[in-house]
């Protein structure tokens, strides 16, 4: 009985000094690794968001990596003339978080456009509801002020060590004799190990895959197309009209700039893409003014190859012909007319549905789009990664001020159970937005714009609609 009892042990105590004795063999030529008690990998807004949240944390040392010249972003000086095209659409309650945390008052404040108004029109089932708020709804900034404005505040961290142009080609876990924490290796020699390894960095999170964290979901077939418009009016409204090829967007900026998000089936992406910016500013006024069979005559038109001048004039014609009918006197829930479009502003990405198994693995967690992505129609991309910041730095400020391990499994599963749900609750939700306002079929069209003119008639509970999306 004493041999079969003590026989394993010995076995496994072997092993485990084997696997010691080859990393530490490995590790000998190699940089020693430097020690932190959080390393995030990614700075993009959830992780540069993170990172300053965690500058708090006194007596803990913080290290944010990213691949790219994070230096060129926190000293980019913004054109006089435009806006960029990759912008992010903020809640009033995620700004007030980064005010706090002093990372929103860095950024070019005037840059900023805040709103406190939406109209969403359906153009099947003629269907609108006009989301009018008392206070601010959201904010409009663009991704590199944003970025560029975190970064500088945190330069002022002392306990925040960035990383950049770093990108990342390994990460191993030490044995348990080392502590069993990550390991991350940068293409410039560095190593660091961490208590706590946070993946911030993205869709393709490497984080994500070292720790063997799965992904399951679906693609949309579509593309989201974003460019910069110049409108003819200044604008404080943003508009979406529900397309039976996707949704258009129309999202304000300053000086009477606005934000184009048009979400398009795959043919229909490659045909805009490549149309003459001229053309495509008049698809824009089209899109939110057109019925959809006329859209479709202007699309094929593109599809056999009309040229600039007779694209340009047949839509103009449409164009004429609405603002004499009857439905151009809702003036309202229409916006602005585009003049033109910020050349060589447009640029596009994919349109997917990911969800994960796990927020949280051994000493690893998920912030932002490396742990779930939806689609742009509600704008709750990365809000719910600042909801995930928010939430994670929360649990690990509690566990540093309670003297425990930030990597524990019981920090990090408080963090898991309390946005899990929540992240696939309202990924259901935009998914199924999506797919409702997708279907052709009659009784559904009538159906759900009935249900928008209902919901516009009351107030009491638009706000609670409002209050559930941007706060």
């Amino acid at each position: 009985m004493r041999r079969a009892v003590l026989s394993p042990l010995r076995t496994v105590s072997w092993r485990t000094l084997d696997r010691a004795g080859s990393w530490r063999r490995r590790v000998a030529t190699q940089a020693a690794p430097e020690l932190y008690d959080v390393v995030v990998v990614g700075g993009g807004p959830a992780g540069c968001a993170l990172a300053g949240a965690l500058g708090s944390l006194c007596g803990k040392r913080i290290a944010l990596v990213d691949s790219g010249k994070l230096g060129d972003t926190r000293q980019w000086e913004p054109p006089g003339d435009t806006y960029l095209p990759r912008a992010l659409q903020i809640t009033e309650g995620n700004k007030e978080y980064l005010a706090r945390l002093g990372l929103w008052d860095q950024c070019y404040l005037d840059r900023i456009q805040a709103y406190s108004r939406a109209v969403v029109t359906d153009a099947l089932g003629g269907g609108a509801i006009d989301l009018g708020a008392e206070r601010t709804a959201a904010y409009m900034i663009e991704t590199k002020n944003m970025v560029g404005g975190m970064l500088r505040a945190i330069d002022e961290r002392r306990n925040v060590s960035v990383v950049e142009r770093a990108r990342v080609t390994g990460i191993e876990r030490a044995p348990a004799t080392a502590a069993g924490w990550p390991v991350v290796t940068l293409a410039n020699g560095q190593r660091l190990q961490a208590r706590l390894l946070v993946g911030a960095d993205g869709a393709s999170s490497r984080v994500r895959k070292f720790a063997g964290i799965d992904t399951y979901g679906s693609e949309y077939a579509q593309y989201g197309l974003v460019a910069t418009l110049c409108l003819e009016e200044l604008n404080r409204t943003a508009f979406q009209r529900f397309l039976p090829s996707g949704p258009v967007a129309l999202l304000p900026f300053p000086g009477g700039f606005a934000n184009l998000v048009w979400s398009l089936d795959a043919e229909l992406f490659q045909l805009l893409r490549a149309a003459p910016e001229a053309v495509v500013a008049g698809l824009v006024n089209a899109a939110f003014r057109l019925a959809p069979a006329e859209l479709r005559y202007i699309y094929d038109l593109l599809r056999d190859g009309a040229d600039e001048a007779t694209l340009n004039a047949e839509i103009e014609w449409r164009l004429d012909v609405f603002a004499k009918s009857a439905a151009a006197a809702a003036t309202a829930k229409l916006p602005p007319r585009v003049a033109a479009i910020t050349p060589k502003s447009r640029t596009s990405f994919p349109l997917r549905l990911r969800m994960v198994d796990s927020l949280v693995a051994d000493r690893v967690a998920l912030v932002g789009d490396a742990g779930h992505l939806v689609h742009p129609l509600a704008g709750q991309g990365l809000n719910m990664g600042l909801e995930d910041v928010r939430c994670l730095a929360t649990h690990l400020e509690q566990a540093a001020a309670g003297g425990e391990d930030l990597g524990a499994p019981a920090v990090l599963e408080r963090y898991n159970r309390e946005r899990y749900a929540r992240t696939l609750a309202m990924q259901g939700i935009i998914d199924k937005v999506w797919r409702v306002f997708g279907a052709r079929a009659a009784p559904v069209t009538a159906l759900r714009s009935a249900a928008m003119d209902g919901l516009d008639r009351l107030p009491a509970l638009k706000d609670r609609l409002i209050g559930a999306f941007m706060s």
